[in-house]
């Protein structure tokens, strides 16, 4: 008789556990699935999905603002005097919520991370919003424990036109001048990262978004009068695409081309 309980139990034990694993290798090779964590197959066997683009059902909300009690605490880390210089910078975000959440990726920190940008001129205020990625393929989402740090260096923005995204030409003579143009008197940029929560977490799917780092465009071209800037083949060329500034909501060549191109 205890044979039988024993045995009854065993597969009352072994099948649900067997039809978990069938449905999260099913889950893990699903093709638009690239962190196949179980914590996200619990989620995603919770709630219900839109069969026709199961992917977003998870970060749909990433992207969405909260109400301040929701707002994720984070730990931004990057020195702002870094930005001064037309090199690479560092910038990350430390979990501070005692509780794993994902962030949105395309396979390394700050892959998908958006910059805002504040120009300061003659005491007016004009921003310069994210302008996207243009494209949606190969993101997804990659787990943030508590207490890690998601993060990684990369090239100063302020060595990009935010207008065309061409490289600023570094080596051009008039280069303060057109950096002025473009940035005014001083730059403040602000970073948003989309994120994840599961659904038990205490705070919700969100953007998550740094406080601004304030620039003086005064210093940039201090530096870069000291030759401390980015020295490679790219800054050293020059494309009229660099040379695009927003005047009166529209895009025009800065005058400092055309007077390049006058004196040549």
């Amino acid at each position: 008789m205890k044979k039988k309980i024993i045995i009854t139990f065993f597969f009352i034990l072994i099948i649900p556990i067997g039809i978990i694993f069938w449905k999260f290798n099913e889950f893990k090779n699903e093709p638009y699935q690239k962190t196949p964590f179980f914590d996200l197959f619990i989620a995603k066997s919770m709630y219900k999905t839109n069969e026709e683009t199961p992917w977003r059902d998870f970060w749909d909300n990433s992207w969405q603002n909260v109400s301040k009690e929701n707002k994720r605490p984070i730990e931004w880390i990057s020195n702002p005097k870094d930005f001064e210089k037309l090199d690479s910078v560092y910038l990350g975000f430390r979990n501070n919520t005692n509780e794993k959440f994902y962030y949105v990726t395309w396979g390394e920190p700050n892959s998908r991370i958006r910059e805002n940008f504040l120009v300061y001129r003659n005491g007016k205020i004009d921003s310069i919003p994210f302008g996207g990625f243009g494209c949606g393929t190969g993101i997804y989402i990659t787990p943030l424990k508590n207490g890690e740090i998601a993060g990684s260096k990369f090239l100063n923005p302020l060595l990009f036109n935010p207008f065309t995204n061409y490289f600023l030409p570094l080596k051009n003579k008039k280069f303060p001048q057109l950096f002025k143009e473009i940035y005014g008197d001083s730059v403040a940029i602000k970073y948003e990262q989309a994120t994840y929560s599961l659904p038990w977490n205490k705070f919700p799917s969100q953007m998550i978004e740094s406080k601004k780092i304030v620039i003086s465009t005064e210093r940039i071209i201090e530096n870069w009068k000291k030759g401390q800037f980015k020295l490679s083949p790219e800054f050293e060329k020059e494309n009229e695409q660099s040379f695009y500034i927003k005047e009166n909501g529209e895009y025009i060549l800065s005058s400092t081309y055309e007077k390049k191109e006058k004196i040549e």
